[in-house]
């Protein structure tokens, strides 16, 4: 009896995925988006390549092979067509996917990256954008110049103990960024005291991101924290450095408010968690609240510009692209140091563009659920459909770029603002939700790729393999073999 219970269970689970089958194959609002047959079956087709990191390298062949607009699940589609990308995510069309953006949380409160209710987004970033004006990023120049002079120091004395001047700049640049984060946001040089300790403080930072993929596969773990700590290997690992980012973080929260004053004039980027009222809420921000909007900040704002930076000096020392460094570097000596002088700079400035052109920080997908349907190309894509659209794809776009997957900086030289070139450019996306960070990247980006190319000169390593730069898509790119190293001449 118990045998013809568990076939006949065993029939109806067959038949009710062959029903499923055949209405997601046939009858699904999606059965004209053209894709792979096995993603109209499967809502974990892209699975693979996103647990191989190399989610985003494959969506791109896809749509190489099936057009700008691909079925990558049963209610999932991938678009690769730039000109639709405002309709995505800047115009009020569409709602965060929620189960994405659920993982996005680190002490289980909302924070800018995640809210999905719009009214609550619109009112945190108007309480937290004032410091990330540009007016506030030119006021914060000298503390991003001085940390940009220490990268110098640092790249110059690591390689000084090399016989061959050979460094490893890839950490450098991850603790360069951190420490611009840290001392815009809470005014603390975390290297004053002990260089150990900010290297201490970037692993657990780095190490952060495992917990929120843990977290989104097994939720329980959400809320019962303390138990991932004593799981045994890499998980356990990453929920004890999930803890020790926060004792980090928060401290950093702590001496600040204990710092500040009520009626300073000083914007650093915590003083509106610390003061502002968040106008959705009614009140100003719980300890909790501001943390966690702290964490998101610092691990955003560091991760990225340094990916950013170590691509450029990569691409940069490569010996086929001799001349374009040196190009660079006699555009550098013609200018001067300030911000304002190199700004404009049309060398430098393409340099920077270039790159975060093919080699996009964010390189994952932020996906959303469309509110009203998408039409293109007489494709309807229907409302409550999962969309989504990441750089990586659009970026290499052949029907915009010319050598599409060439660094080629000049093409950006003389583009108007109205060239298609321009518009499907979204490296710190579009609309409200876009990068809240941006204008202190790009500063970033120009004073210390300007203070490197003026004093360094920089050659790759015959070490250092093609594979090892290749782009890993962990949601933020990551080179696959986490090293840049670089031989340094001084100038």
């Amino acid at each position: 009896m118990q045998i013809f219970t568990s076939i006949s269970c065993s029939k109806l689970v067959l038949a009710d995925w062959r029903t499923k089958t055949c209405y997601n194959v046939l009858f699904h609002p999606l059965r004209a988006v053209p894709g792979p047959f096995l993603a109209k079956i499967f809502p974990q087709y892209m699975a693979p390549a996103m647990v191989g990191g190399h989610r985003a390298q494959s969506l791109l062949k896809l749509h190489d092979e099936y057009g700008p607009i691909i079925r990558i699940g049963p209610g999932e589609v991938s678009i690769g067509d730039y000109q639709l990308y405002r309709k995505i995510y800047s115009q009020n069309t569409t709602t965060k996917e929620d189960s994405f953006y659920k993982a996005t949380t680190l002490l289980g409160h909302e924070n800018l990256a995640r809210f999905r209710n719009k009214a609550m987004h619109s009112a945190r970033r108007k309480m937290m954008s004032q410091p990330f004006s540009q007016l506030a990023i030119n006021e914060n120049e000298a503390l991003i110049a001085e940390m940009s002079e220490r990268l110098v120091e640092r790249i110059v004395t690591r390689s000084a103990a090399s016989p061959t001047r050979t460094a490893d700049i890839m950490p450098l640049c991850k603790l360069f960024s951190l420490e611009v984060i840290c001392k815009a946001a809470f005014n603390k040089d975390i290297s004053a005291q002990s260089i150990e300790n900010a290297v201490t403080f970037l692993q657990a930072m780095e190490d952060t991101p495992r917990v929120l993929i843990m977290s989104s596969i097994f939720p329980f773990l959400r809320r019962w924290k303390r138990l991932g700590e004593y799981i045994p290997g890499l998980v356990g690992h990453a929920f004890r450095q999930s803890k020790l980012y926060e004792q980090f973080m928060r401290s950093l929260f702590r001496d600040f408010r204990h710092e500040s004053k009520l009626d300073s004039t000083e914007r650093f980027m915590c003083t509106p968690l610390l003061q502002s009222e968040d106008a959705y809420l009614g009140r100003r921000l719980s300890e909790d609240e501001a943390i966690e909007e702290a964490m998101g900040l610092a691990f955003a704002g560091s991760g990225t510009t340094s990916s950013t930076l170590v691509y450029l000096f990569y691409i940069l020392s490569k010996p086929e692209n001799r001349y374009m460094q040196l190009k660079l570097r006699e555009e550098l000596q013609g200018a001067g140091c300030k911000l304002a002088e190199v700004k404009d700079l049309p060398y430098l400035n393409a340099v920077i563009k270039e790159t975060m052109r093919l080699y996009p920080t964010i390189i994952s997908t932020l996906p959303r659920v469309l509110d009203v349907p998408l039409e293109s190309d007489k494709i309807v894509v229907p409302a409550g459909t999962i969309v989504g659209m990441q750089n990586y794809v659009h970026h290499r776009s052949s029907s915009v770029y010319a050598e599409p997957n060439t660094f080629l900086p000049e093409r950006w030289i003389g583009q108007p603002p109205s060239s298609d070139l321009e518009k499907a450019f979204t490296p710190f996306s579009l609309g409200s939700r876009n990068c809240i960070g941006q204008n202190l990247a790009r500063a970033e980006l120009l004073l210390a790729a300007s203070l490197v190319f003026r004093q360094l000169d920089l050659r790759l390593n015959e070490a250092m393999t093609e594979s090892d730069m290749d782009m890993e898509d962990r949601f933020a790119v990551s080179p696959k073999g986490m090293k840049l190293l670089l031989d340094v001449s001084e100038l």
